[in-house]
């Protein structure tokens, strides 16, 4: 009876140890900022893992001890009456009652109860044992009921994205017919589950972003955590506090992967406009399995905080699910007249993405569409980016697009390039597209734009399309873009796009290296044009580089118009 006293007093000392713990992290958690999702998490882990040990501690003290409840009971027991006209001390009435703790005399009387609280404990735990015995069943039957490959660009993704993350762990991914949202399960060799529809329903680099999302859970070891964090659930069960508290770990551990993410892709608000078309194609993922989307009614305070972190009452309540955007119009009349007019007073009001879309769209003049556009942009707002967006691919106006596009790459730090790059991927206009993937040349980073641009010179339908993304790998100016502009250089079926390619090369790679791709190009290129530029680029190169390689061409080479071209360049060389 020892343990079972021991354990029952653990069990109801820690009702009022454990809401303690939860009243200091609801303290901590209002004093640290939203941003501040990996020291919050910290903070709402430790107090999870302190709820466990209060009890576990108070169960192994008492154990060791004797119940001091027998104090108590003494003290409270009826004394024998005595006679009472003697001096006998012993004769007193039963006053200790009355005078003893309050607290003792409440333990007094939750002792005979204790075993049945036990008894109650374990039964709970059982049961919620045998539930999540079963989530683990299920969730180890996702990984081989209903999956099939994925396409190769989809391993390339994840290959890319985990070496970004540097996550050391072989990952994979498969098509699963079961979830209706990407997730993430295991620890030793994780696996990502894809639906279907998020392979058809998403575009690529939305779906990146999701994918980013799965593989920041595994770099930080999120399934583990979540066992263990299920685990403690099923043990204190019976305590409000301890599922408040394991809420919190969990939104946390969703705003650390949303931030990680957002690191990989460049951009709060297309990461959260893929939350919320994934949301769209949301299920309920098994208990173990961690989805991109995470619970179902946070996710709106995830996007609250992604696109506007301190100002979140902007955000209108009937846009659940939908990213609003609020902006300061110095008048009512300001985007109408594409002029600096002044109509609401000096006042300012939101103006949501629809309501901000429809005030372009009211202008008839393209014109003065155009202007409004160019107003936009020039706050250079971050949240300007969806309704930029929107314009750039719903206006009917090519030139209103082109602004619209243009403001996009004005956006403070970068942040319009995740819609840009949308935009060279999927407007139907080539040249909507070609300016689109102009402005990723010049403010995207190389981690943002790399694969998107290499795959549209390669694959875009129009071929200055094509030679627009090679110029911009060449003025991304990293050595990361040395490798595919060589590959496009050599491999690309297009003469012009090759043609592109081998300058850009040549002004991009080291010297040593442009020599040796130029000469192949010079000996081995199918157009003629192509070779005329590596004879061009070759005496361009420092230090007399490729002297031997013209003289060699003008010798000798099969081209009429090559060797002439050679011959010229060593005439101005001398």
């Amino acid at each position: 009876m020892m343990m079972t006293h021991a354990l029952g007093w653990a069990l109801v000392d820690s009702l009022w140890q454990d809401a303690l713990a939860a009243a200091g992290l609801a303290a901590l958690l209002a004093l640290l900022p939203v941003r501040a999702a990996r020291i919050r998490y910290a903070l709402a882990t430790l107090t999870l893992g302190l709820m466990l040990a209060l009890p576990l501690a108070s169960a192994v003290r008492l154990s060791g001890t004797s119940p001091w409840t027998d104090d108590v009971i003494t003290a409270t027991s009826p004394v024998t009456p005595g006679p009472t006209s003697g001096p006998d001390p012993q004769a007193a009435p039963a006053a200790p009652t009355a005078a003893a703790p309050v607290a003792a005399r409440i333990r007094a009387a939750l002792e005979p109860a204790l075993p049945w609280v036990v008894l109650v404990w374990f039964g709970g735990v059982v049961v919620l044992s045998l539930r999540l015995a079963s989530g683990w069943l299920v969730t180890r039957q996702l990984g081989r009921v209903g999956t099939a490959s994925v396409p190769d660009s989809c391993r390339e993704a994840v290959a890319r994205l985990a070496a970004r993350l540097r996550i050391s762990r072989p990952v994979r991914v498969l098509q699963s017919a079961v979830v209706q949202v990407p997730a993430v399960m295991g620890w030793l060799r994780p696996v990502i589950l894809l639906p279907a529809s998020a392979l058809t329903g998403l575009t690529p680099l939305q779906l990146d972003a999701l994918l980013a999302h799965e593989l920041a859970h595994v770099r930080r070891y999120d399934y583990l955590v979540n066992l263990v964090q299920s685990v403690i659930e099923t043990l204190l069960f019976y305590h409000p506090a301890v599922w408040w508290v394991s809420q919190q770990v969990r939104e946390e551990r969703e705003h650390c992967c949303d931030d990680l993410a957002v690191a990989v892709c460049g951009d709060a608000h297309f990461y959260a406009t893929a939350l919320v078309g994934m949301e769209r194609l949301r299920g309920t993922p098994p208990s173990f399995a961690l989805a991109a989307t995470g619970p179902g009614g946070a996710l709106m305070g995830r996007i609250r905080r992604l696109v506007a972190p301190v100002q979140v009452e902007i955000f209108p309540r009937w846009m659940a699910g939908v990213i609003a955007v609020t902006i300061a119009l110095g008048g009512g009349a300001h985007l109408a007249s594409g002029t600096a007019a002044t109509g609401d007073r000096g006042g300012t009001r939101p103006a949501t993405l629809d309501s901000l879309i429809h005030r372009v769209e009211a202008l008839r003049n393209a014109a003065a569409r155009h202007e409004a556009v160019k107003t936009l942009g020039s706050r250079r707002d971050p949240r300007m980016v969806p309704p930029l967006l929107a314009i750039a691919q719903q206006d009917g106006d090519e030139e209103v697009q082109h602004e619209a596009v243009k403001a996009l790459g004005k956006v403070r730090g970068g942040g319009g390039v995740g819609a840009l790059l949308e935009i060279a991927r999927t407007h139907p206009d080539p040249g909507v597209r070609r300016k689109a993937v102009k402005m990723v040349g010049e403010v995207a980073t190389a981690e943002a734009a790399l694969g998107v641009l290499e795959r549209l010179a390669q694959r875009d339908p129009d071929v200055e399309v094509q030679q627009e993304a090679v110029e911009a790998l060449g003025h991304l100016g990293s050595p990361q873009a040395i490798a595919p502009l060589a590959r496009l250089a050599r491999a690309q079926p297009n003469a012009e796009v090759r043609d592109e390619a081998v300058e850009q090369y040549a002004r991009s790679a080291a010297p040593e290296s442009a020599l040796v791709l130029l000469v192949d190009r010079l000996a081995n290129d199918s157009s003629s044009d192509v070779q005329v530029e590596a004879v061009e680029r070759l005496a361009d190169l420092p230090d007399g580089l490729g002297i031997p390689a013209l003289r060699e061409a003008a010798r000798s080479h099969p081209s009429r118009h090559v060797r002439a071209e050679a011959r010229r360049r060593l005439e101005d060389y001398r």
